[in-house]
């Protein structure tokens, strides 16, 4: 090679590293310009695998409502936690009795095709009774918006939910309800204003309401489940008082994979909380996400660079505060322990799927992240692939502005396509 072509390449590899870090910084400075005009809180952080270094860094040590960013907390924890296949029940033998109590899989009559507790009950030929037995913390979590109960996005937690503890209404010509148990709990009131009754079964309706789907949660209770579980089984399942001296056996139902795909690329609130409870008792013996977090904190995360405030599973709690130098601490952690192609399978992929469908789009995906939405709230954490092919990880987070989310996608796009033509 001459010494003049030597020359021309060193030049090329200087020029490109002076504009990606004059990119980087007129990143930061953008951002700054920016946050003087508009009167809201916003962070951004993003760190370059291939050079294994941080290359923007704009207020990332501060604390943000995260809202369904924590899921990405959740899908660690539980990743760390577990191997395979959930345990969908457990299970004794007794005579001709089959005793079960539940393990907090959210699978059950959730979507899952492959889920196969279904038929285990069905094939029994044996008498079914359920343990009356709960989980180790109370149904809603700290923080949660209070009037939310009757919106599909804020289910009860439970020890054995069917049906994602939802029903599904359908008011077109006529009323129909999803399970049929709940047919005569309808209620058609122009009075109410509201999808539910506080503490019961009540769901309500207005006279001129058109609509193919509405998902309400239910008030849950064991003997419930037992109701539902006969109804759809077609043998009796009772309700026994919660005993110690059975020897159980675990019965397993999906895989985990299929959970983790659900919670990260539709952001289920549900799944997220469940995995918790279960985390929370496998290393714990209580169905607790306060326990679940504590060990995660404890073991798993222990050079978190800013420790969180972090009190349930899915993000719905107003009281979760997380920085962006965090997230990217975290997806570092994931990026090394997971196989890429395997990794980016469980996020929304952006113009492509999940939450990320109608956002971010491009020849072919580049934006692999977690969205975090709650009202004022828009955050997003994953992986930006470049041009050439660079994976960064990133966080960006956008907390107290006024209107919707749409006009703050639009600024973060003009962001991730600066640093996708960069590098």
């Amino acid at each position: 090679m001459s010494i003049l072509k030597s020359k021309i390449i060193f030049l090329g590899v200087l020029l490109m590293g002076f504009f990606s870090c004059s990119t980087a910084k007129r990143v930061e400075r953008d951002l700054s310009k920016q946050s003087e005009i508009n009167n809201y809180f916003r962070g951004f952080v993003v760190y370059n695998t291939k050079k294994n270094k941080e290359i923007v860094n704009y207020n990332g040590a501060k604390y943000f409502t995260p809202a369904s960013n924590t899921k990405l907390f959740t899908f660690y924890t539980a990743y760390k936690t577990f191997k395979d296949s959930v345990v969908g029940l457990e299970y004794a033998k007794k005579g001709d009795s089959l005793i079960i109590k539940g393990t907090a899989d959210p699978s059950l009559l959730y979507g899952f095709e492959e889920n196969k507790t279904l038929d285990f009950l069905k094939g029994s030929d044996k008498e079914i009774y359920l343990l009356d037995k709960g989980i180790d913390e109370p149904k809603f979590g700290d923080g949660w918006s209070w009037d939310d109960y009757g919106y599909y996005y804020m289910p009860e937690k439970s020890l054995l939910p069917v049906y994602g503890n939802i029903i599904e209404i359908t008011k077109e010509s006529q009323i129909e309800v999803k399970p049929s148990l709940f047919k005569d709990s309808i209620e058609v009131n122009n009075e109410k204003g509201l999808r539910r009754a506080l503490n019961r079964n009540r769901f309500y309706v207005r006279s001129s309401d058109r609509f193919k789907e509405r998902q309400v949660p239910i008030v849950t209770s064991n003997q419930l489940v037992a109701d539902l579980l006969k109804e759809e089984i077609k043998k009796d399942v009772i309700l026994i008082n919660n005993k110690n001296d059975y020897y159980f056996k675990p019965f397993y139902s999906v895989l985990y994979d299929s959970l983790y795909y659900k919670m990260l690329h539709v952001s289920d609130n549900f799944i997220a909380e469940q995995l918790m409870l279960q985390v929370g008792n496998k290393v714990d013996s209580t169905y607790s996400v306060k326990n679940a977090i504590d060990y995660s904190l404890e073991y798993y995360l222990q050079n978190i660079p800013q420790k969180p405030r972090w009190v349930d599973g899915s993000g719905l709690s107003r009281y979760n505060l997380f920085t962006p130098e965090s997230f990217v601490f975290l997806l570092k952690k994931m990026y090394n322990d997971i196989p890429e192609e395997k990794l980016f399978d469980y996020f929304p992929a952006g113009g492509e799927r999940g939450t990320l469908e109608n956002y971010f789009a491009n020849n072919k995906p580049y934006i692999y992240a977690k969205t975090g939405t709650l009202s004022n709230n828009f955050n997003l954490s994953g992986y930006l692939v470049t041009k050439k092919g660079t994976v960064l990880i990133f966080s960006y987070m956008n907390n107290h502005y006024k209107g919707s989310a749409s006009s703050r996608k639009k600024e973060m796009e003009v962001f991730f396509k600066k640093l996708y033509n960069s590098y």
